[in-house]
């Protein structure tokens, strides 16, 4: 899923008015989004001591109207093609098993401490590509299905090029020897390399999560963190990295975190990240992904 163009172009004020009027009038209720219309904004403005005059004089580059058409888009996107696309974790299990057989051949299981923690798969290419465990206990303790489809995925796209799908350090970026650039945290995955990438990810899969807690919330935060720092990166090195998030469990965003939702979506129209990856989106989502990264990656080569 990327960004709508009549969205991505808004200005910053647009954006800063989304987020006040959604935190003021509600994200979602009863677990349905929220679409708020002109006579809720003017109440919303009202409670703030401000009126609609400061939107509709001219300036702005955006009208009341223009917020009320995005809030209704925000809500339809949640409750149709997101709503459609986010998994169970059964489901999710079946398309790993789908996408592990159409493209491996076999895999060794990875051992610590006497029990399975990871997978070592070879693809029918011959290329191999690493398969996490999850981090949960019992029964639940396997697979992350998520991330192993698509680094079977990605390493299928790729064919024979880099990619980390579990960097461990940093993403930076060097010019001539030195370094030019850097950002706080470590990511998911890296292409072709943490060191200047050209795409970054990370995975948003909460399939066993029973109550939203805090670590959901921080993450959207910490992605919009990660947002601002790449847009430093390109004013200050001129890199332009593209920043994708992988998101799945239908359970713990359609009926436990929907605001959250909310705000995700915010991210990808206003720009903060790239592409938003939803479940069962990514056995094509990631092909054109790839397209777009091996595109750049051969023209920095140029």
């Amino acid at each position: 899923m990327r960004p709508d163009a009549r969205w991505n172009y808004m200005p910053a004020l647009f954006w800063h008015n989304v987020r006040v009027l959604s935190e003021t009038l509600g994200y979602s209720k009863r677990k349905v989004v929220l679409r708020h219309s002109i006579s809720d904004i003017e109440r919303a403005l009202s409670n703030l001591g401000l009126g609609t005059e400061q939107i509709n004089a001219e300036g702005p580059g955006f009208t009341v109207q223009d917020l009320v058409d995005y809030f209704v888009f925000r809500a339809d996107l949640i409750e149709g093609t997101i709503a459609t696309n986010l998994q169970t974790a059964q489901q999710a299990k079946d398309l790993f098993a789908q996408v592990a057989a159409e493209y491996t051949m076999k895999y060794v299981p990875q051992m610590k401490r006497g029990n399975e923690n990871a997978r070592i798969y070879t693809l029918r290419s011959g290329r191999t590509v690493g398969v996490p465990y999850n981090k949960q206990k019992g029964d639940k303790y396997g697979v992350d299905f998520l991330t192993g489809t698509s680094n079977i995925l990605l390493a299928h796209y790729l064919g024979d090029l880099p990619f980390d799908p579990d960097p461990r350090r940093l993403p930076v970026f060097v010019d001539e020897s030195k370094i030019c650039g850097s950002m706080s945290r470590r990511m998911d995955g890296a292409f072709p390399s943490c060191t200047n990438p050209l795409a970054l990810w990370e995975f948003k899969c909460y399939y066993y999560t029973t109550t939203f807690g805090s670590k959901i919330s921080d993450a959207i935060y910490i992605s919009d963190l990660d947002g601002y720092e790449r847009r430093a990166i390109k004013t200050e090195t001129g890199r332009d990295v593209e920043l994708a998030l992988f998101v799945d469990a239908y359970s713990t965003w359609m009926e436990q975190g929907k605001s959250y939702l909310c705000r995700m979506v915010d991210l990808l129209q206003r720009g903060a990240v790239d592409e938003i990856v939803v479940g069962r989106e990514i056995v094509t989502s990631i092909p054109e992904m790839v397209t777009r990264w091996v595109r750049k990656y051969h023209q920095q080569l140029a």
